[in-house]
């Protein structure tokens, strides 16, 4: 039996110093309300160059990976963590983590989970080279617990054949927001849409922007930067060649909170027509500012979301049915603002951060269970 006052380690990642990243922001939240309970490690990877194609398998990557696995090695020896908690994606970033969480065991690390932050991981699985998935299936094997953010990817680990203990821990969202969000007065939003999130095809970016060039008064405010080389030195060259002056577009890889609040509380909808996410955290936000959304029922939203109760859903790519649903909110006021008041009580009464903690240090007792 370990002495009380001795708290379990937890090594924890990725972070980011500058805290740059979804993933790295999720991860701080969980470690600042698990500090009480755990002695959390964080873990950093940090990087200087080829951010953009960090799912590539090239030999800068590799390179990052040989001297990510260092740095872990050093951790793992000098804290023996009861767990090695690490986040997972699809591509070459799947190999990684699995071979991460390998190394984490193999130099002392008693338990390991993986994370899953991926949209695309369910047809990146499907469609992975038959040997490639044996050998990852058996770096699996390695690993005690997945984490997902929702009923549907716990199905497809279970009806896949995984073998590993599935638990669902919802995605929180930094508490700073939700405390500053909380204390706005109530404004009257504009009729602009708001989108936030990484600029590209996959997020349905240019999507919009076919709709901005079919729909004039439609005001849109793109605030992010490229999700691959390119796409925002491209995005801004079609605003220009297409005289798109309703679009107006933000280069940003992190916004400050008080910016995150400013567009939050005082734009009239928010618009994330993506083709795959997992549980994206910027519909989490607007939800939990009272912000009308639209939005593609990607990942977790259906089984939290309701469409024409809390949220309005139009499909990927369809240009047309997107512009109606943007027609119809900036006609129907009344409507949308019922939309945003109705998203804010879905946040408070399913995803609020108490109710995600008590999931995650569910997950983390029964992973150790055997432990104490």
């Amino acid at each position: 039996m370990r002495d009380n006052k001795q708290k379990m380690k937890v090594i924890l990642g990725p972070f980011k110093k500058d805290n740059h990243g979804s993933i790295s922001l999720l991860n701080t939240v969980f470690k600042n309300n698990l500090d009480n309970d755990y002695e959390v490690i964080p873990f950093y990877t940090d990087r200087e160059k080829g951010k953009t194609s960090l799912a590539q398998f090239n030999f800068l990557n590799v390179t990052y990976f040989f001297k990510q696995n260092s740095e872990l090695i050093k951790l793992v020896r000098k804290y023996k963590p009861d767990i090695f908690h690490f986040s997972i994606h699809a591509f070459w970033s799947m190999e990684k983590s699995l071979v991460m969480t390998t190394v984490a065991k193999l130099f002392g690390a008693k338990k390991t989970i993986v994370h899953l932050h991926s949209g695309s991981f369910e047809k990146f699985w499907i469609n992975m080279n038959p040997i490639r998935r044996k050998l990852a299936s058996l770096l699996f094997e390695n690993v005690d617990m997945i984490i997902v953010a929702s009923t549907y990817w716990k199905t497809f680990f279970e009806k896949n054949g995984f073998s590993n203990e599935v638990k669902i821990v919802n995605n929180p969202i930094n508490e700073d927001f939700v405390n500053r969000i909380g204390k706005e007065k109530e404004v009257k939003r504009n009729r602009d849409f708001l989108f936030i999130g990484s600029l590209g095809e996959r997020k349905g970016t240019y999507d919009l922007l076919k709709v901005a060039e079919l729909n004039r008064d439609f005001s849109l405010i793109l605030v992010g930067n490229s999700e691959k080389t390119g796409d925002y030195e491209r995005i801004s060259e079609i605003i220009a060649n297409k005289k798109l002056n309703n679009v107006k577009l933000i280069k940003s890889d992190k916004l400050e909170l008080n910016d995150k609040v400013k567009y939050f509380s005082e734009i009239g909808c928010f618009i994330f027509p993506s083709y795959s996410e997992n549980f994206p955290l910027v519909i989490i936000e607007a939800a939990a500012a009272g912000m009308p959304i639209i939005s593609t029922r990607v990942g977790a939203l259906p089984e939290f979301f309701t469409d024409d109760k809390d949220i309005r859903y139009v499909e990927a790519g369809n240009i047309q049915q997107i512009n109606s649903a943007i027609n119809q909110m900036s006609q129907n006021r009344m409507k949308t603002n019922e939309l945003g008041s109705n998203a804010r009580q879905l946040y408070v009464e399913k995803l609020s951060l108490p109710l995600i903690m008590r999931q995650l240090r569910n997950a983390y007792k029964t992973i150790l269970i055997d432990k104490c």
